[in-house]
């Protein structure tokens, strides 16, 4: 255990901030020109800043039941295991008579999100660290298919024009889950000398799990179970130098990534509409590698810095092409693979510094440039796997930005401040609809202490954007309408306000509360996004009743209104749509330690989310979309029991309630769109439960 001498310790900080901070017109006072040679620094020695040896923390094991038939709730609790799971928890350290530290945690390992880390060394000197950690993300295992996991059909299967002439799909379907799963593995070493510092870290990660796709064959479709198995690996190293007023070094990363499927093939569940097409085929993310090299440059003197970066990354990618179609006569390829490689280039200068006590300013300037140098070429398309539609050449999309920045912050007094920063962000493009796109932005804070329990601040942003001409590219089968406008390129005009109030008392008692509002109008689109509007605010309070009982609770509401306009006749705007969304959070909880003789902990949080979405769309007549909104109720109870001095005993208990629902698929049967055969509704509807018992140990 460290025990620390309180007022020496605040006394070196406050010497290390008051150096730090000196301006820049007290030279001469500085740390870096003081007399350090007849300094007695024995004298200094903190005689209570004892380090003791041995090992302490605590080591524990435990055992959960999930009652959810729906897998979204282990998006909640970590694990969608049925019956009971059992998982290791762990926190400690352990340090050696010589001064070796070793530390380890554990958290909920066992589950699918557990993780695991273990590190050692000498601090200061040298470390070693090994790392796991789990992640999940739940879909649904309502999703229903007749398509086997190799995507094949039974063997009866049955084709029809139509869904409803498959007369073997009801028989067939059965339900497959969606949801992806990572294992993320860590190796981290460092090293410190006098004026140098190495790192070198080392990361994998697997992914397994299905998602949904969509297999295409001329006007018909299937939604299928994608199979996801990748894996990625990651190696960075660092080298960093420094010396007084100065920090230089370097740092490099590779990376590849594998996926262990090449091609995504599937059978046709339809009559084929035409020629023998009974299979289709699709590319899937393939392998690629990229590395980078960057290097850093910080100068400081006084209370001015500066500091420089300059990069380069390549990007390749050289999987072997698939045929351009499994059905019918196969068109040639232009080369056997892609061969592709982009470049990307970057440089940052930034300078900070003090002009007076009460005025700072700062300033940078970014590049980045990316160059595509894949060899440009004709390739056949094929459509949907279905038939031959022409050639179609490979695009750069290359893209250039610069971005300049100038802020600056005044200080009025101890109370008040105002904070001003102006950007200039200038983009070039090729192959886009836009060949240039500026914008200037300005913001600004204006802070203000009432009182030392009251603070005000103010924040507002002004943003224009606009650009080149804009002229629809015409090198792909589906040219743009000349009236259109893609949102990223389209002109803008945006703001931004917002009014904060934070309240501290000397008591037990602290609130916070703000209100913020945007608009974006999109003045120069006939065709696209037109306007956003947006309004919310948010409200946190927080009461410690005594040195054992706390109280907090929250509040978060938020509004978005967006308008659209479209065609349907490529002439001219003729419908127009209005979007609503609305979401609301808030919850409510409470602390109570040191209970029977100080050997109970409790503690109990509620929380409530409801989001939804509202679509209305006019042509002529207004048609009102149907429900898309998701609601869930939260209760996350525990009580932790120290029966003795070494053994405790935590019991969780976990309640939600949730409820989603979408128009585009609610209550929608595998067969209700005739050229589509569908996963069926996947929306959520569930109250489950989650029990946790947990026995741990102090070492």
């Amino acid at each position: 255990m460290k025990r620390i001498n309180l007022p020496m310790s605040l006394s070196l900080i406050a010497m290390a901030i008051s150096a730090s901070m000196s301006p820049a017109f007290a030279e001469g006072y500085g740390l870096a020109n003081a007399k350090r040679d007849k300094v007695k620094l024995d004298k200094w020695e903190c005689k209570r800043c004892v380090v003791e040896p041995g090992l302490t923390g605590s080591v524990g094991a435990g055992i959960a039941s999930n009652d959810g038939s729906d897998p979204h709730f282990a998006n909640t609790t970590g694990t969608d295991q049925d019956g009971v799971t059992g998982f290791v928890q762990a926190d400690g350290s352990y340090i050696s008579e010589s001064g070796y530290r070793t530390d380890f945690e554990a958290d909920k390992l066992g589950y699918d999100t557990g993780s695991a880390s273990v590190s050692t060394g000498r601090p200061g000197q040298y470390n070693i660290a090994l790392g796991y950690r789990g992640l999940a993300n739940y879909d649904t295992n309502r999703a229903l298919t007749p398509y086997s996991g190799s995507l094949n059909l039974p063997d009866n299967w049955q084709t029809g024009a139509t869904t409803g002439q498959m007369t073997e799909l009801d028989a067939s379907l059965k339900p497959v889950e969606l949801g992806t799963k990572r294992d993320r593995f860590n190796l981290a070493a460092n090293y410190q000398g006098s004026f140098y510092k190495a790192d070198i870290d080392y990361q994998y990660e697997q992914r397994s799990g299905k998602r949904k796709f969509s297999g295409n064959m001329l006007t018909n479709s299937a939604m299928l179970a994608q199979p996801i198995d990748d894996s990625s690996d990651t190696l960075g190293a660092k080298l960093y130098f420094n010396g007084d007023g100065w920090l230089a070094g370097i740092n490099t990363q590779i990376s590849q990534y594998k996926n262990d499927h090449q091609a995504l093939s599937w059978q046709n569940a339809f009559s084929p509409t035409f020629g023998a097409a009974y299979s289709g085929q699709s590319a899937v993310a393939p392998d690629n590698k990229a590395y980078r090299i960057a290097g850093n440059t910080q100068f400081r003197s006084g209370s001015n810095q500066m500091l420089m970066h300059v990069g380069f990354s390549r990007f390749t990618q050289d999987q072997q092409f698939l045929p351009a179609t499994i059905n019918g006569p196969t068109p040639d390829l232009p080369q056997a693979s892609l061969d592709g490689q982009v470049d990307m280039i970057e440089m940052k200068l930034k300078y900070t510094g003090r002009i007076t006590n009460e005025f700072n300013i700062r300033a940078s300037y970014d590049y980045r440039d990316r160059d595509n140098k894949t060899q440009t070429a004709s390739y056949p398309q094929v459509v949907t796997d279905s038939y031959f539609s022409g050639y179609a050449t490979n695009l750069d999309y290359d893209r250039t930005r610069q971005q300049a920045n100038l802020g600056a912050k005044y200080r009025f007094s101890r109370a008040v401040y105002l904070d001003v920063d102006y950007r200039y962000d200038h983009n070039t493009y090729s192959d886009l609809d836009r060949n240039k796109l500026n914008e200037s932005i300005i913001d600004a804070k204006l802070n203000y202490n009432i009182n030392p329990q009251w603070k005000l601040w103010l924040k507002a942003k002004a943003a224009d954007r606009s650009g080149g001409a804009y002229v629809p590219v015409d090198t792909t089968d589906n040219p743009s309408h000349p009236l259109a406008r893609k949102t990223y390129l389209a002109d803008r005009q945006h703001a931004y306000y917002a009014l904060f109030a934070s309240f501290a008392s000397e008591s037990a008692f602290s609130a916070s509360a703000n209100i913020h509002g945007a608009q974006d109008d999109y003045d120069d689109t006939l065709i696209g996004l037109t306007k956003v509007d947006s309004l919310g605010y948010d409200v946190s309070m927080h009461y410690q009743a005594n040195d054992d009982l706390t109280f907090n609770a929250f509040v978060n509401q938020d509004w978005r209104d967006s308008d659209q306009a479209g065609t349907s006749n490529f002439v001219s705007p003729n419908w127009f749509a209005t979007i609503s969304d609305e979401s609301t959070v808030l919850g409510a909880g409470m602390a109570y330690s040191n209970l029977l003789d100080k050997q109970l902990a409790l503690g109990l949080d509620y929380s409530f989310s409801d989001g939804k979405s509202d679509t209305e769309v006019t042509q002529g007549i207004s048609t009102p979309y149907q429900d898309h909104y998701a609601k869930r109720h939260n209760v996350n109870a525990y009580a932790d029991y120290q029966f003795s001095d070494k053994f405790g005993l935590r019991f969780d208990w976990i309640f939600e309630q949730y409820q989603d629902a979408d128009w585009q698929n609610a209550n929608l049967a595998p067969d209700a769109i005739p050229n589509v055969l569908t996963f069926g509704d996947l929306g959520h509807d569930y109250s489950a439960h989650y029990f946790g018992l947990t026995l741990s140990y102090q070492l």
